[in-house]
């Protein structure tokens, strides 16, 4: 009977160097995605105001709860098939079916169950149809995520971020044809699942019949041995999910849609600028697994210079979106969504510790830790949940915000400690510290700025992007004052954007 193999992968063809192929797959997953990006936050934009703070509420309450229990459908097994596959290539043919099968059973008994769950806790019939129509989307999920997780492996990014534009693109076509004649949340929720269909479309019909990858039977005799090894990234992703949206859910029930609205707005702002960190560390991800696993070499030099990287792209969006939060909320979603404002203040400073929880993760995954990360993520998940039940009906969506801080600033720390601080911060404090100041330095000079008179002359848009390009302007004169990025670091980067700005490739390679 077919196992997972726990043994190390053998070096098989011939790899590309680590930095080579992170690029890559970092400016494909960017480069993939940046416009469709800006049109999916416009898009967003225009749905807050076209919904209105309550129905925009209970579309994001109805996601969040139909949510909940999403990783019971998965139970770990997208991160370990992604770290198995990428060892053992040869597992590809039975794992992705076998995946697929227990996935499809456990996605219908989490939709039920769910479903099932609104309606004896109350929630209206309109709500129970809209969380019923959110958690279908595991079924979808079910199929697409086995096949995302095979291109992932073999380092096929650009595949994953093309499937993933797909998606956005069907979801805004259909979401702004909807809104425009017959509006409602609920005929928006049924558009994003359309989007999810097609991508899960896309990810089959490549993975079979273009890359032509063999499939076997699904085979249960092999389905206990794959959930018995993906159960510590089961009980990660169980809990973590669960901590994300039961946020949202509870402010649900205890405060008004309005109020979830003023959480749920500034939050998936933030959850936009995490695809940076989404990017490079997954394309980082194969790498760091055969890498390690083969023994060629150690991946502290990755991981630190991953770390640099992320620190620098997101302290000063930190920085500046608190100094600048009045002025984007209320710009782009009125006034009604003003108590939006404070929560975004708070908010934003989950964000430097999403980019690196991004990061850490994958590391956790990679040398093979995830059973003591799995009790971190309980101990976490636990106390945010205590947290939430205690300061929400104090202190409403600003509470949630607080305890997100925490929630995410323990996940951070408590990553390091299982990683090592050596691995991560030998000969890289320095480095480190540097944009730390960098990030200092922008935020005191557009502090300054943000209350001149000279802005006060000029349109709320116009004074905005003046913030954000002087923010922009003091940070990069500052990283090179104070050599926050050495010069073998910004041609990497300058190489990146490059690469980044080049048309996809649309050949697929084995």
């Amino acid at each position: 009977m077919a196992t997972v193999s726990d043994a190390p992968g053998d070096a098989g063809l011939a790899r590309r160097p680590t930095l080579r192929i992170v690029a890559r797959n970092t400016a494909f997953m960017l480069g993939g995605q940046i416009l469709i990006k800006v049109c999916g936050f416009i898009f967003s934009i225009y749905v807050v105001r076209q919904l209105g703070a309550a129905d925009f509420g209970r579309y994001s309450a109805a996601m969040a709860y139909g949510y909940l229990f999403a990783t019971f459908a998965d139970l770990g097994l997208s991160t370990l098939s992604i770290r198995e596959m990428a060892r053992k290539p040869e597992q590809i043919s039975w794992m992705v079916p076998d995946i697929i099968a227990i996935r499809s059973v456990l996605s219908l008994a989490v939709i039920a169950v769910t479903t099932l769950s609104a309606w004896i806790l109350g929630k209206t019939p309109d709500m129970v149809l809209a969380i019923f129509i959110a958690s279908s989307s595991l079924i979808l999920y079910a199929f697409q995520g086995p096949f995302e997780s095979l291109m992932i492996a073999r380092e096929r990014l650009d595949l994953s971020s093309a499937f993933n534009v797909l998606n956005q693109v069907v979801t805004i076509v259909l979401g702004a044809i909807v809104l425009l004649t017959v509006g409602g949340y609920i005929n928006l929720l049924i558009t994003s699942q359309l989007g999810n269909l097609a991508m899960a479309l896309a990810f089959a019909y490549v993975a079979i019949f273009i890359m032509r990858f063999s499939m076997s039977r699904p085979d249960p005799r092999r389905w206990w041995g794959l959930l018995r090894a993906s159960a510590p990234f089961g009980v990660m992703g169980i809990i973590g999910e669960f901590t994300r949206n039961f946020f949202v859910v509870f402010m649900s029930f205890a405060l008004t849609y309005a109020a979830v609205s003023s959480y749920t707005v500034p939050y998936n702002l933030i959850l936009m600028l995490l695809l940076m960190a989404q990017s490079l560390a997954l394309s980082m991800y194969p790498s760091m697994v055969i890498e390690y696993d083969s023994g060629r070499g150690s991946i502290q030099d990755t991981v630190q210079r991953a770390l640099r990287y992320l620190l620098l792209l997101s302290l000063p969006l930190a920085i500046g979106g608190m100094l600048l939060a009045e002025r984007i909320i209320l710009l782009m979603y009125g006034q009604e969504l003003a108590d939006a404002v404070p929560v975004m203040r708070i908010l934003v400073w989950t964000l430097p510790f999403m980019f690196l929880a991004e990061l850490l993760g994958r590391v956790i995954s990679t040398i093979h830790r995830e059973k003591q990360d799995a009790m971190l993520v309980t101990f976490n998940g636990v106390l945010s949940v205590v947290l939430t039940v205690i300061c929400v009906p104090l202190f409403g969506a600003i509470g949630a915000a607080i305890v997100m801080v925490i929630n995410q600033f323990i996940n951070v720390a408590g990553s390091i400690i299982i990683i090592g601080p050596k691995l991560l911060f030998e000969r890289n404090l320095a480095p480190l510290a540097r944009i730390v100041m960098t990030s200092v330095v922008m935020g005191i000079i557009v502090w300054f700025a943000q209350n001149s008179s000279l802005l006060f002359m000029l349109d709320e848009k116009l004074a905005l992007l003046a913030l954000i390009a002087l923010g922009a302007a003091v940070y990069a004169i500052a990283a090179i004052a104070l050599r926050t990025v050495s010069p073998d670091e910004a041609r990497f980067l300058y190489g990146m954007v490059r690469r980044k700005l080049r048309p996809a490739r649309t050949a697929v390679q084995q």
